[in-house]
């Protein structure tokens, strides 16, 4: 039986190997914690550099996605039919120079990878549904 309505049953085995990979990268495989994974507002916080940026795509490689899912995923968008083109010049150059990724990008791309979680902080006081 390949699909059940709607259910491709191939994409969703598909999706929960990726989803298995990932779990194993965001809580046994990640040790390292450069301070370009924190929050822009921390005073310890700097940009990526080029080797960082390649690190974090090469993981989401290992997890199973290309670099067009990569490029999908991140929202990429490109006149010419190389949707790696950007990612490709985010990691370009010296290892250890900064890289030119967006910070809304790096964010997106170090979630997707599992390096790092979002979280919504409430303050405690004068804070309303509205």
């Amino acid at each position: 039986m390949e699909s059940i309505g709607d259910i491709n049953e191939v994409e969703v085995m598909e999706a929960f190997r990726k989803m298995k990979r990932h779990v194993g990268i965001v809580y046994f495989m990640n040790p390292i914690r450069h301070d370009s994974y924190k929050n822009i507002d921390d005073p310890d916080y700097r940009d990526p550099t080029n080797e960082e940026v390649s690190e974090v795509i090469n993981t989401m490689i290992f997890i199973g996605y290309s670099k067009t899912d990569i490029a999908r995923m991140l929202g990429l968008r490109t006149a010419s039919k190389d949707k790696t083109k950007a990612l490709r010049k985010w990691c370009d150059g010296e290892p250890d120079e900064t890289s030119s990724i967006p910070y809304s990008s790096w964010v997106h791309l170090l979630v997707l990878a599992g390096k790092t979680c979002l979280h919504n902080v409430v303050p405690e006081e004068g804070w309303s549904r509205g």
